[in-house]
């Protein structure tokens, strides 16, 4: 687990986006329906589940990737792809590539966004310890169907990284989120992100 100073982290995008923040200040109901979508919701599973399970990752975090790699899988297997859970995505980026790597996700078509964030992940020491991360980047939002200059305006986009760092401080204000990856389960937080912990709080929410 990835514990986070509050004061340490939360200010590295917010340092990042501070011209974001005073630059833009379209309101939701002005927002493109590009933009709309981009910051829309990211689930899979059935809307009839039981249960909601809601993430809060960032994807440069070692253990994230670690989750996505290696425990994600087993609970999509056990309880998404059985009907019994719906799973959420919420960003919660640490910093400025990040950032940008959430706004690239959420570029490509929402039916791609499950396997894009899973591409990010498996290859996340690739990407984000290359000498030129943006450039990385680009080239798997290529590989994602995005042209480089899509790809390369989708990082840039300063509504869409308002909008991922609103939902950030969100996440913090209203759960308390302060590490990576944390979970809503039954709207409870959990810290933990080994199967066999996560396991036995989904099963304690499905009784």
């Amino acid at each position: 687990m990835r514990l986070i100073k509050f004061f340490v982290y939360l200010a590295l995008p917010l340092l990042v986006a501070m011209p974001l923040l005073k630059t833009s200040h379209a309101s939701d109901q002005n927002l493109t329906p590009f933009l709309k979508e981009a910051l829309a919701e990211r689930t899979i599973g059935s809307d009839k589940a039981k249960l909601t399970v809601v993430e809060y990752f960032s994807f440069t975090c070692p253990a994230c990737g670690r989750f996505h790699t290696d425990v994600y899988p087993k609970l999509k297997e056990k309880y998404v792809d059985t009907g019994l859970v719906k799973f959420e995505f919420r960003d919660f980026p640490l910093d400025q590539w990040a950032l940008r790597a959430s706004a690239l996700a959420r570029c490509v078509p929402s039916k791609f966004y499950e396997p894009m964030v899973s591409v990010l992940m498996k290859q996340q020491s690739i990407w984000a310890g290359s000498e030129d991360v943006g450039a990385a980047l680009l080239k798997l939002g290529q590989l994602a169907g995005l042209n480089e200059e899509k790809a390369r305006k989708c990082m840039d986009d300063t509504q869409l990284l308002d909008g991922i760092i609103k939902a950030r401080m969100e996440g913090n204000q209203k759960y308390g989120i302060d590490t990576t990856p944390s979970f809503l389960i039954g709207g409870k937080r959990i810290k933990a992100f080994e199967f066999e912990m996560l396991d036995k709080a989904i099963q304690q929410e499905l009784k």
